[in-house]
C-alpha cells in the first residue's frame, strides 16, 4: 500500500514505513506481555541475586533489545512524569492462535564459566552473594501457552547449586486459577577475620579446642594462654544462609470472588558473632563467642476477595510460627572469671556459660477490609479495616544456674547458694507464658464535592495488650532478684543494715521470710540496700490514634495543590510520659504544565508535646518499691535515681520538625531528560539532656538520561545525603547521705563526712562551692544536673556530635553496536561519619593519653565501595549469543571500634576480642556465558 500511495519515494521509504508499523506493533505486544507478567506476580517480586538484581522475567528474558528501538524519526515516548522510555525488547513475531490445540513453548539458558581474581573470600565481596571460579549457570527460563485452553506456565531460576540460587514456577489458566512456587537462598557473611577458640560451631555445644575451661590459676596466666592460642589460630568465616521456599494458589471463583492461600518456609542456619559476659555489674569477664543459628519460620496465609459493582471485601487470615532448633547453647569458658556478690566460690569452677536463645513463638492475625462507593453522594468512597492479632510464646525457662554453687554464699547475708539455684524450682514458674494481643481499626472516607476538589478523612487506631508478668523470686529460699551469668554475679534484694535504716537487729535476710508473696514483702516495711534491683517484668503497652484530613484541589488542567492536617497521639503504660501527641501540617504543589516535565513541592511542619515527664515510672518493678527509703548517714542514694531529671527519651521528648521536599523532572531536549530532587529536614529537641539541639538531614539527587539515536541510552546520577545529631549527658558521681561534696575550679570533686576534715585543695585549683547531702534534701540536690549536684555535676557532663556524609555516583550505557550489544554501569559509594566527644578530663579523672585517644581523637568511620558491571552480548545465531562479563568490586572500611584488635586481641585480663573486623578488598569477576534460546 505504501508503494501505491507514494511511488516516487522508492523502496527505502516504503521499508521505513513498514518497519515503523512493525516496530510499534512489537512494542505494544511487549508492553502487554509485561503487564500480564506483573498481574501474575502476586506471591513475591521476581527472585534474583547480585548477578540478576531485577530477577528473571520470562516475559522479556531471552529476548534481544529491539534492533530499531523506538526510532528517532518519531517523537520519543514519555511517561506521565515526562521521562523517556528505555529501548523496548523485541517481541515475538507470531500471534497466538486460539484455534491451535497444541502448546507453544520457548525458553533459554545462560551458562558458562566464571573466574574470580584476588579477594574472593572477603566479607565485603561475599555479602549477600556467592561468586566463585568454575562453571556457572547464571539464569534460565521456560514458558509455554496453550491458547485453545487458555493455559500457560512460566519457570525461571539462576545460580544453580550456589548459596544465592533462586527458582520460580508459575502455571495456571488465564482468568481462572494460578499456582506459584519459589525457592531462593541468600548468604550473609558477618566476618572473615574471626579467630575461633571452639569446636562445634553451628551446634548447641561449643567445646574449647586447646584451652582449659575455667581458665588457669589466675587471670594473668589465663590471658597469656589465650594470647598463645590465638597466635596460631587462623581467621575463619562466620556466615548464615537464609533458605526460603513457598507456594501460593489463586483461584477466580467467579467474576466477583477470588480466593488465595500461601505457605512459606524460611530457614536460617549458620553462625554469627555474639557477646558473652561473666560476673555482675559491668561483668567480670567478656568475650566474643560464635552464636549458633538454626531458625525456622513457617507462614500461612489464606483469604477471600470480593469485588462488586459498589462493594469490595477482603478477608485475610495469617499464622506465623518461629522455631529455634537450638533452644539453649552452651559454650566452654576460657576465662578466669571475676566474681561479684558472692563468697566462697572458686572462679575456675565456671567452666561453661549458657544462653537461652530466641524462644519458639507464634503469631496469629485476622484482618478484614471493606470498601463501598456512593456515587450519588459526592462520589464518596468508604473504606474500613479491622484486624485482631496475638503473639505468644511459652518457652521452657532454664534454671538460674547450671552449677550447684556448693560452698558459696550471698554477700552480704551469708545465705548458702548450694543446690538452691540449679533447678527450675528456683523460678516462680517454669514456662514464659508470654502474650501480646493487638487491635487495629482504620476508617477512611473520600469525597468529591465539586469538580477539581477531593477530600479525604481517616481515623486509625492501634492498641497492644501485654499480658507478660513475671516476678523474680526463688520459692526455695524466698530471695527476690536473680543470679547473673550462672551465679558468677548476683542481683538480690538485701535488707539494709545501716544504723537507722531499719529497726535495730534487722538481718540482711529479713526479706526472705515473706516468701514469694509481693504484698507480704511490702507489708514488712523494711528498707532495702539498693533501689534498682529488678523484681518483676514491665508489661509495656500503648495505644495509638491517628486522625487526618486531606484536601486536593486542581488548579487548571495541569496543576494541583494539596493540604493535610494530622494528629497522632499515644497513650503508654509504664513509660516516662503517659501521653504524647504530634500535630502535622502538610502542604504540596504539583505542576505538569509550567515546563516540559513536572514540578513537585511540599512542606511539612510537625510539633510534638506530651503530658508531665516522670523520670522514674518503673519504681513498682524494682526494689525501691518494697519498703521505706533508707536515707541515713552512709547510705548511697544513687540507685534510687533511674535517670537525670533533665533527660528526655528521644521518642517521648518535645520536638518541632520542619521538612521541605522538591522534585523537578525536565525534558531538556527531545533526547535528554533531567531530574533533580532536594529534601531538607530539621528536628529541634529543646531537651536539656539526651538528644538535644537540632537534628538535621539533607538529601540531593540529580539524574540525567540521554537517548543517543535509536540504539543507545546513556545515564548518570549523583546523590548526596548529610545528617547531624547531638547528644548530651552527665557521667554519674555519687550521692551519699551524710557527706559534704567539694567542687573545685578544674571540675575535680571530693567528699568527706559532714563536719569532718575538709580534703586538701588540689594544686592549681580553687574551691568553688560545697554541698551537703542530708536525709532531708538528697531527693532534690541529687536529682538534677547542676554545678553543685553531688550525683550529676555539670563538670562531669559530656556531649557527642555525629556528622554523616554520604555520596553515591553512578553512570551507565546501553549501546547497540550492531553485531554486539553493550550494557555497562558503574557505582561509587562513599560514606563518612565523624564522631566527636566533648568533656572535662580532669573531672572524669582521665589521663592525658586517655583524653587524646577519645574526644576528637577518634578517626572517621569510612565506607567506600566501587562496583563496575560490564556485559557485551554478541549474537552468534538467531538463537545463540555469547556474553562477556566483567564485574569489579573494591571496598574500604575504617572503623575505630576494631583498631588494634588484630595485633592485640587480649588487651587486658578477661577481655578477649576474636573478630578483627572488616578488611579492605578488591575482586574481579570475569566470565563467558552462552545464551541459548529454544
Amino acid at each position: 500500500m505504501a508503494a501505491t500511495i507514494h511511488p516516487a519515494r522508492g523502496s527505502s521509504d516504503d521499508g521505513r514505513l513498514v518497519r515503523r508499523s512493525d516496530r510499534l506493533r512489537r512494542f505494544a505486544t511487549a508492553a502487554l506481555a509485561l503487564a500480564a507478567a506483573a498481574a501474575h506476580a502476586q506471591l513475591a517480586p521476581a527472585p534474583g541475586n547480585a548477578m540478576n538484581p531485577a530477577g528473571v522475567n520470562p516475559a522479556t528474558a531471552g529476548r534481544w533489545l529491539d534492533e530499531e528501538g523506538m526510532g528517532t524519526r518519531i517523537p520519543a515516548a514519555r511517561t506521565p512524569g515526562g521521562q523517556l522510555y528505555n529501548i523496548p525488547y523485541d517481541a515475538p513475531d507470531e500471534t497466538p492462535d486460539k484455534k491451535d490445540p497444541g502448546w507453544k513453548v520457548g525458553g533459554f539458558v545462560e551458562a558458562g564459566g566464571l573466574h574470580v581474581f584476588k579477594d574472593d573470600r572477603s566479607a565485603g565481596f561475599l555479602q549477600y552473594k556467592d561468586l566463585k571460579s568454575g562453571p556457572y549457570i547464571d539464569n534460565f527460563a521456560a514458558w509455554g501457552e496453550k491458547a485453545s485452553e487458555a493455559r500457560y506456565f512460566e519457570a525461571s531460576g539462576g545460580a544453580v547449586g550456589l548459596d544465592d540460587q533462586f527458582y520460580r514456577l508459575t502455571f495456571g489458566r488465564y482468568n481462572s486459577w494460578r499456582i506459584t512456587a519459589f525457592y531462593d537462598e541468600t548468604p550473609q557473611v558477618f566476618t572473615t577475620t574471626y579467630r575461633s577458640l571452639w569446636n562445634g560451631l553451628g551446634t548447641s555445644n561449643l567445646t574449647l579446642d586447646t584451652l582449659t575451661p575455667g581458665g588457669l590459676a589466675n587471670a594473668t596466666a589465663t590471658q597469656a594462654a589465650i594470647q598463645s592460642a590465638l597466635a596460631v589460630t587462623p581467621a575463619s568465616e562466620l556466615e548464615a544462609v537464609r533458605k526460603k521456599a513457598g507456594a501460593r494458589v489463586d483461584i477466580r471463583a467467579s467474576e466477583a470472588w477470588r480466593l488465595y492461600a500461601s505457605v512459606t518456609d524460611q530457614k536460617r542456619q549458620g553462625t554469627q558473632p555474639f557477646g558473652a559476659v561473666f560476673g555482675g555489674g559491668g561483668g567480670g569477664g567478656n568475650i566474643e563467642i560464635p552464636q549458633s543459628l538454626d531458625y525456622s519460620t513457617y507462614d500461612f496465609v489464606g483469604g477471600a476477595q470480593y469485588s462488586g459493582e459498589r462493594d469490595s471485601f477482603n478477608l485475610r487470615v495469617s499464622a506465623s510460627f518461629f522455631r529455634n532448633d537450638i533452644d539453649t547453647m552452651t559454650f566452654q569458658n576460657p576465662l578466669f572469671v571475676t566474681l561479684n556478690g558472692t563468697n566462697g566460690l572458686d572462679p575456675n569452677a565456671f567452666t561453661t556459660g549458657r544462653f537461652d536463645l530466641a524462644p519458639n513463638n507464634q503469631h496469629y492475625n485476622v484482618r478484614g477490609e471493606y470498601g463501598r462507593s456512593f456515587p450519588e453522594l459526592y462520589r464518596a468512597n468508604l473504606t474500613a479495616t479491622v484486624a485482631l492479632g496475638t503473639m505468644r510464646q511459652n518457652d521452657n525457662l532454664v534454671p538460674p544456674s547450671e552449677y550447684s554453687l556448693a560452698g558459696g554464699s550471698v554477700n552480704p547475708g551469708g545465705v548458702p547458694l548450694a543446690n538452691q539455684w540449679n533447678t527450675t524450682d528456683a523460678l516462680t514458674r517454669t514456662t514464659a507464658r508470654a502474650r501480646i494481643d493487638t487491635v487495629l481499626a482504620d476508617f477512611g472516607l473520600a469525597l468529591k464535592p465539586t469538580s477539581g476538589l477531593d477530600l479525604r478523612g481517616k481515623v486509625h487506631y492501634y492498641e497492644t495488650h501485654n499480658y507478660m508478668s513475671y516476678e523474680a523470686c526463688n520459692p526455695m529460699t524466698g530471695q527476690w532478684g536473680r543470679l547473673l551469668n550462672d551465679g558468677s554475679g548476683l542481683s538480690l534484694l538485701i535488707a539494709n543494715t545501716l544504723a537507722g535504716a531499719n529497726a535495730a537487729g534487722t538481718s540482711a535476710n529479713a526479706f526472705n521470710g515473706a516468701g514469694c508473696d509481693l504484698a507480704a514483702l511490702r507489708s514488712l516495711a523494711i528498707a532495702p540496700t539498693a533501689g534498682n534491683v529488678p523484681i518483676a517484668s514491665i508489661p509495656y503497652d500503648y495505644k495509638q490514634l491517628v486522625t487526618s484530613l486531606t484536601a486536593d484541589y486542581r488548579v487548571g488542567r495541569a496543576a494541583s495543590v494539596n493540604a493535610a492536617l494530622e494528629r497522632e497521639s499515644f497513650r503508654r503504660d509504664f513509660r516516662e510520659r503517659d501521653e504524647t501527641w504530634e500535630d502535622k501540617l502538610k502542604l504540596a504543589y504539583v505542576n505538569r504544565g509550567l515546563i516540559e516535565g513536572s514540578i513537585r513541592l511540599s512542606y511539612e511542619y510537625d510539633s510534638r508535646g506530651g503530658s508531665a515527664y516522670n523520670t522514674n515510672p518503673y519504681e513498682a518493678f524494682y526494689s525501691a518499691s518494697v519498703g521505706p527509703i533508707p536515707a541515713v548517714n552512709g547510705q548511697s542514694m544513687a540507685s534510687w535515681f533511674h535517670t537525670i531529671g533533665q533527660f528526655r527519651s528521644f521518642d517521648l521528648a518535645d520536638r518541632t520538625q520542619n521538612a521541605v521536599k522538591a522534585r523537578i523532572d525536565y525534558a531538556i531536549t527531545q533526547d535528554l531528560d533531567g531530574a533533580a530532587t532536594l529534601q531538607l529536614k530539621d528536628a529541634d529537641y529543646p531537651s536539656g539532656l539526651g538528644r538535644v539541639g537540632h537534628q538535621r538531614t539533607g538529601f540531593a539527587n540529580l539524574d540525567l538520561s540521554y537517548r543517543a539515536g535509536s540504539n543507545a541510552v546513556v545515564y548518570g546520577y549523583y546523590s548526596f545525603q548529610s545528617a547531624s545529631m547531638e547528644q548530651r549527658g552527665v557521667q554519674p558521681n555519687s550521692c551519699n547521705v551524710g557527706s559534704t561534696y567539694y567542687f573545685y575550679s578544674d571540675g575535680h570533686i571530693a567528699s568527706a563526712s559532714i563536719g569532718g576534715a575538709a580534703p586538701a585543695t588540689p594544686a592549681g585549683t580553687t574551691l568553688l562551692a560545697t554541698q551537703d547531702v542530708l536525709a532531708s534534701n538528697w531527693a532534690t540536690v541529687c536529682a538534677n544536673a547542676s554545678p553543685t549536684s553531688p550525683l550529676f555535676p555539670d563538670s562531669r557532663g559530656w556531649d557527642v556530635t555525629s556528622r554523616d556524609r554520604n555520596h553515591v555516583l553512578g553512570f551507565g550505557v546501553k549501546y547497540d553496536l550492531g553485531k554486539a550489544k553493550l550494557d555497562a554501569d558503574f557505582t561509587r559509594s562513599l560514606g563518612r561519619t565523624r564522631i566527636g566527644y566533648g568533656y572535662n578530663p580532669a573531672a572524669l579523672g582521665m589521663t592525658p593519653l586517655q583524653a587524646a585517644l577519645a574526644g576528637s581523637g577518634l578517626s572517621d568511620l569510612v565506607f567506600a565501595q566501587n562496583v563496575l558491571n560490564a556485559n557485551l552480548l554478541v549474537p552468534l545465531t538467531p538463537s545463540v549469543a555469547m556474553r562477556f562479563l566483567v564485574r569489579y568490586e573494591s571496598g574500604r572500611i575504617r572503623d575505630w571500634h576494631y583498631d588494634g584488635v588484630l595485633a592485640n586481641p587480649v588487651p587486658a585480663n578477661n577481655a578477649v576480642y576474636l573478630d578483627a573486623g572488616p578488611v579492605d578488598y578488591r575482586a574481579t569477576v570475569v566470565g563467558i556465558l552462552f545464551h541459548v534460546r529454544m
